[in-house]
């Protein structure tokens, strides 16, 4: 029932409407899915500044769902995003950065990402942040600080965060024993 509200309300060119039109078509939610409607409406509704239609955008590129997989489209529309202010795009973006998706692999600009996020209380960066601080990606290897950042993610439930901060908790033992 909502789908009919929001086709006419997206037709009609309201900006929400068609990023939540969008949403419909990419998750099926009183739609079959249909990747390349919802990259079409992602894409209205991004002509119209809704903000977190840019990472939407970046992601259907970065996957191939309904466009053709095209990294560096998909470094663009997260960078888009990071221009507004929107957080999920700075952390798909720093994920860009980090892994070479799109653009040349750049550890420094990964972590500063990744940092003003972790400070903000995100716990897939302060994750990321503390594996690149376990592994000198981008910072001077400090396992002190990824265990910080590692424990701060894993308080906040992270799982990933939980089994590499049982991991570096014993690698810090064993080096106190010498």
């Amino acid at each position: 029932m909502a789908v009919k509200w929001y086709v006419n309300a997206a037709k009609q060119g309201f900006p929400l409407a068609q990023y939540n039109l969008a949403i419909c078509y990419e998750e099926g939610i009183g739609t079959r899915k249909n990747h390349k409607k919802a990259v079409a409406w992602y894409s209205e509704a991004a002509a119209q500044g809704v903000i977190q239609a840019y990472n939407n955008l970046g992601w259907c590129y970065e996957h191939g769902h309904g466009v053709k997989k095209d990294l560096s489209k998909a470094f663009e529309w997260y960078s888009k995003g990071v221009e507004f202010g929107d957080e999920t795009a700075q952390f798909s973006l720093a994920l860009c950065y980090h892994f070479g998706k799109g653009v040349e692999p750049d550890h420094e600009k990964a972590v500063e990402l990744y940092t003003r996020l972790a400070v903000k209380g995100d716990a897939k960066a302060q994750n990321n942040l503390a594996e690149c601080y376990k592994e000198g990606l981008g910072v001077l290897k400090n396992l002190l600080t990824a265990r910080h950042w590692y424990t701060q993610a894993a308080r906040q439930g992270d799982p990933l965060a939980k089994e590499s901060l049982r991991e570096l908790q014993k690698q810090l033992s064993f080096l106190d024993k010498y």
